[in-house]
């Protein structure tokens, strides 16, 4: 049995959060009869609903892990043989990674962090500004091929709305600078597809 796309089901879901009327009878008809997309329909009703709460709330690290696992399978390529939506895989993360023994520092550190989707690397710089409650954020988009990723699209995503947006440098160099604290996701639009980044701040931290 084929199963329902990402863009179908996550359109269908969009729809039912925002409470509007659901008319897609094909939709229905396949949930009614298919349970493996009954339930990543369920899942992802209820991880929506999570990421729609008040900011300070985050959702447990297992349950986000448990939702990337579940819809990495059905990401599948369109007819044009390119990926819709590519989730990137955390790698590093300098807040996992214990301080020197006697290092000492005042205030807090910037937080580094690097992710992969397939050959490409973004790294990501998050710096916190205590006194005025915002953050800068730089990164890099990176290629294992001899290329960089100038003027290419990248937007900081909260709450399901775009709230900033920048285009790369010739080296592949974005910067969103004082910004407000918030948790954030991150897409890097690519000619293979658009690359997000969940979680590379929260709104807590």
């Amino acid at each position: 049995m084929l199963h329902l796309s990402v863009e179908d089901l996550t359109n269908y879901v969009d729809a039912v959060v925002a409470g509007k009327n659901v008319s897609d009878g094909l939709v229905e008809s396949h949930l009614s009869v298919c349970a493996e997309c009954f339930q990543a329909k369920e899942a992802l009703l209820n991880l929506i609903v999570l990421l729609q709460r008040d900011a300070s709330f985050e959702p447990p690290g297992s349950l986000v892990e448990w939702a990337f696992d579940l819809f990495q399978p059905m990401l599948q390529p369109t007819s044009g043989g390119k990926l819709k939506r590519i989730i990137a895989s955390l790698i590093f993360d300098t807040y996992e990674q214990p301080m020197l023994a006697g290092v000492r520092r005042m205030g807090a550190p910037p937080r580094q962090l690097l992710f992969r989707a397939g050959e490409v690397d973004v790294d990501v710089k998050v710096e916190s500004l205590e006194a005025n409650d915002r953050i800068t954020l730089i990164g890099q988009v990176l290629s294992n091929a001899a290329k960089f990723f100038d003027n290419t699209p990248v937007k900081l995503e909260s709450q399901g709305v775009t709230r900033f947006r920048t285009v790369t440098n010739v080296v592949g160099e974005f910067s969103f600078d004082d910004v407000p604290k918030d948790t954030y996701h991150l897409s890097v639009d690519l000619p293979e597809g658009e690359i997000t980044l969940f979680c590379v701040h929260r709104g807590n931290s």
